[in-house]
């Protein structure tokens, strides 16, 4: 299955997306296997290969299986099985990798199995369950149900700041950026004003909020685009019961592009449809976040737009919208 993307529908506002739907086949105690179902956006695949020759890498991070050349880029290949825990049949026979593209990175993920595309409403696309998540060490971001099974969507940007903890955006210190003015009388000026973090990832959404909160400002999250849009209508309400603008209260917003329920680019677009959040100030900030993905957000009403290993533009950004 090379180059799989075809249409994508997830950044034109359709709340649509489509995912490639893989397997690991767990070997149980008693020898026998069972099928476990998980997901990935098609927009974050490059293409899905036969397993290639790989090269030992010296001193490699735990789950990492070698090194491998695809289209002239050196390509890490992980075991994604191990990495989960899930006990799978040895060796490479007739498994496969895909390849990832996102992040201004490339990598290969080991699976037991192939099975085909879905285009799916993110409306059908569930959030793990509040007895499921782990804070932000939970790997899986959403669940969708097809077919009698239930198919998890890993957070592949997890995966990778944990088995390389050197390209995560958990190395950035706002203390250490001496692009940021940190001076009392700006972190004052912050905390006067409040922006709204919007991802599925616990992980991301954590380190957003860290960043923001850091340079002084007060932070509300949601963990999807439905949760967002609600809170936001509530804020609106609020208002008018206050007799204040909405403005008063909300002053920016970050979302993520794919999320279940509604996916960034519908939010962007349904709180441009509202006479509340017509002038929002929105930043979206997306591993996806590609020229034509970025051109698409920005027709779709977003003020500007970051590519998620760029955490250290957050606070400035913020600042650029709001105060000036």
């Amino acid at each position: 299955m090379s180059n799989p993307s075809s249409t994508i529908l997830t950044e034109s506002g359709t709340n649509e997306l489509e995912i490639i739907e893989f397997h690991l086949e767990k070997v149980l105690p008693d020898g026998s296997t069972k099928t476990c179902y998980y997901g990935i956006n098609v927009a974050k695949v490059r293409e899905v290969i036969q397993v290639p020759e790989t090269t030992d890498y010296p001193n490699a991070q735990p789950h990492m299986l070698g090194v491998f050349s695809s289209r002239d880029v050196l390509t890490p290949l992980v075991d994604l099985a191990g990495w989960l825990g899930v006990k799978t049949k040895e060796g490479f026979d007739n498994k496969f990798v895909i390849v990832t593209d996102f992040n201004k990175m490339t990598n290969g993920f080991l699976i037991d199995s192939i099975s085909r595309i879905h285009r799916i409403s993110w409306n059908d696309v569930e959030s793990p369950s509040q007895f499921l998540e782990s804070g932000e060490q939970d790997c899986v971001v959403a669940v969708v149900r097809m077919d009698g099974n239930l198919i998890m969507i890993l957070d592949f940007e997890k995966i990778i700041a944990d088995i390389n903890p050197e390209l995560s955006m958990e190395k950035y210190d706002i203390q250490k950026d001496k692009s940021v003015n940190l001076n009392q009388k700006m972190v004052s000026k912050r905390n006067g004003a409040t922006i709204m973090v919007v991802d599925d990832s616990a992980f991301i959404r954590s380190l957003i909020q860290d960043t923001l909160s850091s340079a002084g400002y007060n932070v509300i999250v949601a963990k999807d685009g439905g949760e967002a849009y609600e809170k936001l209508i509530g804020i609106a309400e609020s208002a008018k019961e206050e007799g204040v603008k909405t403005s008063d209260l909300i002053d920016a917003l970050v979302t993520d592009v794919e999320m279940p329920r509604m996916d960034g680019m519908h939010l962007v677009k349904k709180l441009r449809d509202s006479a509340d959040y017509a002038e929002l100030p929105i930043v979206m900030f997306s591993s996806l976040m590609s020229e034509d993905n970025r051109a698409k957000a920005l027709l779709l009403g977003a003020n500007d737009t970051i590519t998620k290993p760029e955490l250290g533009r957050m606070v400035a950004m913020m600042d650029q919208y709001i105060f000036n």
